[in-house]
């Protein structure tokens, strides 16, 4: 009797162009699987807001020291669309965008979006339903200019954000089923 082992398939995936530059999360080990991204459903109330964050970093970190982190907070998500982003995330249950960024010449900034105007979108292009959970996966693009904090005339353009979340609301950056 033979057993066959299955291949992982992978079910999330996310990725992001900033100023130009293809940006992917980091990867944990040789496995394609490992990689240090994660989005999840959490609510306020009645208020359903997903997070997504993303690490790359040269050391393997997967928190705030990471060189390179991306946080996205979408507050009230009930149905598909674009979210502009206005809030800050000095704010708890705000709607936003900040990147940490350790660049090539090795300055680094916090970069975020205005508060007073929208400079970032994210859009929710699907919702996937899974068996066995109330968690619903998402798929999703996003978009924008994201300011330094210290220098608003310094800032990174993301293009071509996009995401797939089959499986939310998991820790160990497992991106395959």
């Amino acid at each position: 009797m033979s057993i066959e082992k299955k291949n992982p398939v992978l079910v999330n995936s996310f990725a992001m162009e900033v100023d130009g530059l293809l940006w992917q999360p980091g990867q944990v080990g040789k496995e394609e699987c490992n990689r240090t991204f994660k989005g999840a459903w959490s609510s306020l109330g009645e208020k359903p807001f997903f997070n997504i964050s993303a690490y790359r970093d040269a050391k393997g970190r997967t928190d705030a020291d990471s060189e390179n982190v991306l946080e996205i907070q979408v507050m009230n998500v009930r149905e598909t669309g674009e979210y502009k982003l206005t809030g800050s995330y000095l704010e708890s249950f705000k709607s936003y965008a900040l990147f940490k960024i350790t660049k090539q010449d090795g300055s680094s900034g916090m970069y975020s979006n205005k508060h007073d105007i929208s400079s970032f979108t994210v859009s929710f292009e699907q919702f996937i339903s899974r068996p066995g959970t109330n968690l619903k996966g998402v798929k999703g693009a996003f978009y924008g200019t994201l300011y330094n904090e210290k220098d608003p005339l310094d800032s990174i353009v993301i293009k071509r954000g996009a995401f797939v979340f089959k499986k939310t609301n998991e820790y160990n950056f497992r991106q395959c089923e």
